[in-house]
């Protein structure tokens, strides 16, 4: 059954209670959305544009979620304290995944192996802190 009630903040909304996403869950989603996808999505074609076309769709998909994921993140934090040490670890997580996929373009002068090794890179570091920061927060323990 639906609670309904007005907003104070704003009285012309009504807000209906019951289709509020219990704090967690949003993470949960955005974390399975992401796994469950293929683990090798672009690897049916590894012609440099066919292969960066892929990629690029795969990255768009990824980095919303992962976006979504650490917003949802933020909803289930006990203290100021543990928001600011999450924001300084995902603002210096973000600048560390810059600089070490922009390594290719560094590393190679000529060819179409940067656009791929970068994509990748992307894919997988974008994966790898999901994976990080839902052993810290334990979602199993949230609501999906």
């Amino acid at each position: 059954m639906a609670v309904f009630a007005i907003s104070f903040l704003n009285p012309l909304k009504v807000v209906c209670q019951s289709d509020a996403i219990p704090p967690g869950a949003s993470a949960n989603r955005a974390y399975s959305a992401v796994f469950s996808r293929s683990e090798a999505p672009c690897s049916a074609n590894y012609a440099t544009a066919a292969y960066m076309e892929c990629m690029g769709k795969e990255l768009t998909f990824v980095e919303q979620h992962l976006d979504a994921f650490v917003a949802g993140l933020r909803e289930i934090v006990s203290s100021p304290e543990e928001l600011a040490g999450l924001n300084l670890a995902d603002t210096t997580w973000r600048t560390y995944r810059e600089n070490i996929c922009a390594l290719p373009y560094k590393r190679f002068e000529t060819g179409t192996i940067k656009g791929p090794m970068t994509a990748e890179c992307r894919w997988n570091l974008d994966r790898a802190y999901m994976e990080q920061l839902s052993t810290i927060y334990v979602l199993s323990q949230f609501p999906k």
